[in-house]
Formats: structure tokens, sequence, C-alpha cells
């Protein structure tokens, strides 16, 4: 075999072992699923909000913050959702990686497990009151990775 089918070869190897170690780098810790869902409009009493991620992540280097949203949307108007989701953008530009309490910010107590990195409990100290709110947070995962995130629910006002 001469040197340039050597060259050749050798590339060909790296590149399928570039191909096949990729996926796992980039994998990072995305929301897996949330109680109440994302868009979710819920009667029930909402006491605690639970974020699970697709890998672990490290909560005492994480942020996680939930606010109201100081505004009302009809559920039922076309843009709803994107009137909520750009209300929830505004907070999470402005508070999310500051130290800075927002109006509307609910205080939390973060429960974790250690045995189960990739759940997080945001629990108000009240139940929440109707209205929409935003949970956001910023991670710290297992892959070293930063990963914001955010969503928007409602809590509708029990009968």
């Amino acid at each position: 075999m001469t040197k340039l089918g050597l060259w050749r070869s050798a590339r060909q190897v790296a590149l399928i072992l570039w191909l096949l170690a990729a996926p796992g780098a980039a994998a990072h810790a995305a929301l897996q699923s949330s109680e109440p869902a994302a868009g979710a409009a819920v009667t029930a009493d909402v006491t605690e909000v639970t974020l699970t991620f697709t890998e672990g992540i490290e909560a005492l280097f994480s942020t996680f913050k939930l606010f109201r949203l100081d505004a009302e949307v009809d559920l039922n108007a076309a843009n709803a959702e994107l009137r909520l989701n750009g209300l929830a953008a505004v907070l999470v530009n402005r508070y999310l990686g500051s130290q800075e309490v927002g109006e509307g910010q609910v205080v939390i107590e973060l429960v974790t497990d250690r045995a189960d990195r990739t759940t997080v409990v945001l629990r108000p100290l009240e139940p929440l009151a109707p209205g929409h709110y935003v949970a956001m947070w910023r991670v710290l995962s297992a892959d070293t990775h930063v990963v914001d995130g955010q969503f928007v629910f409602t809590v509708l006002p029990v009968d």
C-alpha cells in the first residue's frame, strides 16, 4: 500500500471515529419533561414544579427561578402562546443571570435527590395563585456544559 493509500485509510478511520463520538459529545442536559407541562393550563393547586432533565445536573452550580407573569392573556386567543413566551423572555433575559429579585418572583425551596441528579423540584412556599408563570433555569450538566431554558404554564382558578 502506498503512502497516499495509508493516508486515505487513516482519514477514513478518523472520520468514522469522529462520527461515532459526535452524538455523545453533543448531548447536554435538556429538559425532558416537567410537571406542570410546558404550555399547560392546570386547575389543581400547584404546590411544586418538577423538572426532569435528559442527564444529570449539578444543582449546587445551577440556578432555578419561578416568576408570575404580570399580564392577563386570553388563552383562547390565537397569539396567546406567543404573547406569554414574549413576556417570559423579558423576565428570563433580565433575571436569570442576576441576583436581582424581580417583581412577581416566587420564593421557592429547591428540592433535589443526590441519587437522581436528573430531577429537581421547585417548591413555592405557598400554592401558586391563579395566573401565568415562567419557570427558568441555567444548569451545569454532568458533561460540564451550561444550558439555559424556560417554559410557561398557567394556573387557572379552582371552581
